[in-house]
């Protein structure tokens, strides 16, 4: 990391370290939260934060008028979990981690991104016991990283060493976060800070992202909790009423930008820039979680109007439908233990889905003697792109 980049904006100092191989060089040392911040009261991200706010605001409404929103947004929120990965260089399909959730054959890196799952649903639950600190953070971490190497990762551990960010040594590495011996001050700080200051929520969690990530408090996984936390701070502030903002998909396509602007804030105090750009995530992200949830309760509705013509009200052809919207796959076996009936009674409404299209009986997967036959329709309104009439 090279001195000569920080200006005097950057909102912190630059210590000098010695890694762990007897390297030297500099770390960053953010300032400790709140920080006067004057671009937040310019005009530019007020009226960014009103159209944010605006849109955070219609979601929360769909989600008030959707029947089931949890059972029905479980697909987008692994979208979300693939795609907060694929930031990290995963590789897998929603696809692949809804046959995981079936078979618990992990295919791809479909393991490592049902782990991220795992830590977001119980970051949801855990976060409305105790409050979001470094408890929480470890615990979600230690679940986020609990198939990789432990030595690499630490699992649910603050770490305890030097981490360099791009090429070590730390002098050729992109950002070197602070030396390990103020993580844990900082992360009580920055806790402190989403408990107690009284800002606009998206501005306090703007700037909250940024602190997180800078702190770097992991040996690994940082980027991952980092944004699991964004979701589960709106929803345990009551802002939003279920999981439905994934903001990863915004910051995967912009993801050299996502990177470039967190750093211009280290090197040159660039806060507005990396505001700005931290709200229209939000807000496109947002409005695209209004559009697809729409599209997904429609496609639900025009399941059971099929599923009703041509089969009547059949309770269990309609529980089988519901329960796509949970897991986009199914098969024979998984439709007698959801529904408790004859093996062969759960064939001939597995094949009633196939016929009407509602499941795709051509590319079934097999898998030690059983065929598991995807929803196709319903995993392309998921993660597909919207159609340009919708935008």
């Amino acid at each position: 990391m090279i001195r000569e980049n920080f200006t005097p904006q950057a909102p912190g100092e630059l210590v000098d370290i010695t890694d762990e191989a007897g390297n030297k060089g500099v770390a960053f040392l953010p300032l400790r939260l709140p920080i006067d911040i004057p671009a937040v009261s310019g005009k530019s991200i007020r009226l960014a934060l009103s159209r944010a706010d605006s849109e955070l605001a219609r979601l929360d409404g769909v989600a008030g008028n959707i029947a089931d929103p949890e059972n029905l947004f479980l697909s987008a929120l692994r979208r979300e979990a693939l795609l907060s990965s694929k930031i990290e260089g995963t590789r897998t399909t929603l696809a692949d981690l809804a046959l995981f959730d079936l078979v618990r054959e992990p295919k791809n890196d479909s393991l490592a991104v049902a782990d991220y799952l795992e830590a977001y649903k119980y970051s949801r639950q855990r976060c409305r016991e105790i409050p979001i600190g470094i408890t929480l953070l470890s615990e979600i971490h230690g679940i986020l990283v609990r198939h990789d190497d432990p030595e690499r990762t630490g699992p649910g551990r603050l770490r305890e060493r030097t981490v360099v960010i791009g090429t070590p040594p730390p002098r050729q590495a992109r950002f070197v976060p602070p030396p390990w011996t103020f993580v844990r001050e900082l992360v009580e700080n920055l806790a402190d800070y989403l408990q107690n200051e009284n800002e606009a929520p998206l501005i306090k969690l703007a700037v909250a992202h940024y602190q997180f990530e800078t702190i770097h408090p992991f040996l690994d996984g940082n980027g991952r909790v980092g944004r699991i936390l964004i979701s589960t701070w709106l929803e345990c502030q009551r802002i939003l009423t279920a999981p439905m903002l994934y903001i990863s998909a915004y910051f995967q396509q912009q993801q050299e930008e996502y990177y470039d602007r967190l750093l211009r804030v280290s090197t040159h105090g660039e806060w507005e820039a990396w505001i700005l750009f931290f709200l229209e995530a939000v807000e496109t992200q947002a409005r695209d979680s209004v559009i697809r949830a729409k599209n997904l309760d429609e496609l639900r509705k025009r399941y059971h109007k099929e599923v009703e013509i041509a089969n009547g009200r059949s309770h269990n052809t309609h529980k089988l439908v519901d329960d796509l919207f949970r897991i986009p796959i199914t098969s024979v076996p998984s439709a007698v233990d959801l529904t408790g009936i004859t093996y062969a009674a759960a064939k001939a409404h597995v094949q009633k889905l196939i016929e009407l299209k509602i499941l795709d009986g051509e590319h079934p997967f097999s898998y030690k003697g059983t065929n598991y036959y995807f929803a196709r329709e319903l995993i392309s309104a998921v993660e597909g792109p919207i159609p340009d009439a919708q935008l």
